[in-house]
């Protein structure tokens, strides 16, 4: 018989401290108990260090060719408060669960969506066209962190979807990496709340419709903060209209 080991996804989502407590109740929680780390994050730590938004020169993205590349699709967690009840073994179930809804309802990771969004935002504001990622002058890191559905602490019958990923914009000629960060949609907010019926409703469309609203609420959130100064929100050709007919506008 295998002895159980639990996956390393497990043991990165809720750390080796939780994982021990229930594991080992009886043995107590150091606090000097290491937490596990996604390999990404060791990853992002390996590769040179972001310089400041405000000195990326803009001629580090004009006319040059961009790619996108996901990382791979991290388990997605059904989470509710009965499974919450049995340490370790509700995980697990938690996990089992949310990998069957993905499979039977064609859930699809947001990290697709988030990556569309912002590759048609950097293309469009610097004249960058797309490419492979062999050949491609810069790569678009995305990488979704976490997707699943919970319940609130004070209304466990209704459940909230959470999305969080993160991203690197890195320029290929120098390994420079021009921009990163990370975002976590709010959909927790009133009005996003449902049951796990409602969610389910329909080949279940409103879990779908708040997957993609979670993506589009984190693009908007990385283009107003992570990638801000790579994205003028006026393109420098109507910059130059406004100032040239503001020059004209006689002063009254």
């Amino acid at each position: 018989m295998r002895a159980f080991s639990p996956s390393r996804e497990i043991v990165g989502r809720f750390g080796y401290f939780g994982l021990l407590c229930a594991v080992s109740l009886l043995a107590g929680c150091a606090s000097t108990t290491p937490i596990a780390r996604d390999d990404d994050d060791l990853a992002l730590e390996t590769q040179p260090g972001p310089q400041p938004l405000a000195s990326v020169p803009r001629k580090s993205l004009l006319k040059r060719s961009l790619a996108v590349r996901t990382g791979s699709t991290p388990s997605f967690y059904a989470d509710t408060p009965g499974r919450r009840n049995f340490g370790i073994a509700g995980v697990i179930a938690m996990m089992r669960e949310g990998n069957r809804l993905v499979e039977d309802y064609r859930l699809k990771d947001p990290a697709a969506l988030l990556s569309q969004d912002l590759v048609e935002s950097l293309t469009s504001r610097n004249g960058m066209w797309t490419s492979s990622p062999e050949s491609a002058d810069l790569l678009l890191n995305v990488k979704t962190i976490n997707w699943d559905f919970r319940p609130y602490h004070n209304d466990p019958d209704n459940l909230y979807v959470v999305y969080s990923a993160r991203i690197s914009l890195v320029d290929r000629r120098n390994g420079t990496v021009l921009a990163s960060g990370k975002c976590r949609s709010q959909r927790d907010g009133e009005g996003d709340s449902a049951t796990l019926d409602q969610l389910l409703a329909d080949g279940a469309s409103r879990l779908h419709s708040e997957l993609r609203e979670a993506a589009a609420e984190c693009a908007h959130r990385l283009k107003t903060q992570t990638l801000s100064a790579l994205l003028e929100t006026v393109p420098p050709v109507a910059q130059q209209i406004r100032l040239r007919d503001a020059e004209a506008r006689p002063i009254r």
